[in-house]
């Protein structure tokens, strides 16, 4: 893989300005000269905001590799690719072998009960994000669609997360609220299908993959 560019490191937002309001919402940035690539993220020292950012950094590698490219063809063949590309990087710097090569955990041990720990700790992350994500852009769908009128927009929103998550709201809802607005994408209109395809394309990958799940990290030191 690519080294990020000098760009990267002068002009990515790594932490909140103090001086200006920043939309803290995790973002990677192509400014199309070939040369100039960025994140944008509010960060702090923990182990969520150390794995998105090598996701976003991923969206950057995959802006790296077309960048030879004509700018009409400078993206991804579609959404899920882009985000393919990002969440295997941030599962590869997840693991613990690689997290003690570099000093972050003190022992990486090699044995099955850890390994099914881990792989069970993932399984929650990932896994389990896959019915609510199918609801966002379920939900999103059916409003484009015109079948469901604003007065509605809650109503169905829990109505689709009871279908596919199995659950409900924890206090009484009513069409004065509006729960889905809580989600980053859903005022910024952006496509959350995208999480579901790359998981099936992982998915379908292991079906013919027989190694050890957490050993992925090996391939940065081959």
């Amino acid at each position: 893989m690519s080294g990020m560019p000098p760009e990267f490191w002068a002009g990515s937002v790594l932490e909140e300005l103090p001086d200006r309001i920043v939309i803290c919402q995790p973002s990677a940035w192509d400014f199309c000269n070939r040369r100039d690539y960025r994140i944008k993220m509010c960060t702090h020292v923990n182990m969520k905001d150390f794995v998105t950012a090598h996701h976003e950094m991923g969206h950057i590698q995959y802006f790296l590799h077309y960048r030879h490219l004509p700018k009409a063809f400078r993206d991804g063949a579609n959404p899920g690719f882009h985000e393919a590309v990002g969440e295997a990087i941030a599962l590869s710097v997840s693991t613990p072998g690689h997290l003690q090569n570099l000093g972050l955990v003190q022992n990486s041990a090699d044995d099955l009960p850890y390994d099914i720990n881990y792989l069970f700790s993932l399984a929650l992350d990932k896994l389990a994000f896959l019915p609510f994500s199918l609801v966002m852009d379920r939900w999103r769908w059916d409003i484009f669609q015109g079948g469901v009128g604003k007065e509605q927009y809650n109503c169905h929103w829990w109505r689709l997360r009871e279908k596919y998550t199995g659950i409900k709201p924890p206090v009484l809802r009513s069409e004065i609220d509006f729960d889905p607005g809580s989600k980053y994408h859903v005022l910024a209109n952006m496509p959350y299908i995208r999480p579901v395809f790359f998981n099936q394309c992982a998915l379908k990958k292991q079906q013919v993959y027989r190694g050890s799940l957490g050993e992925d990290e090996k391939y940065m030191e081959e």
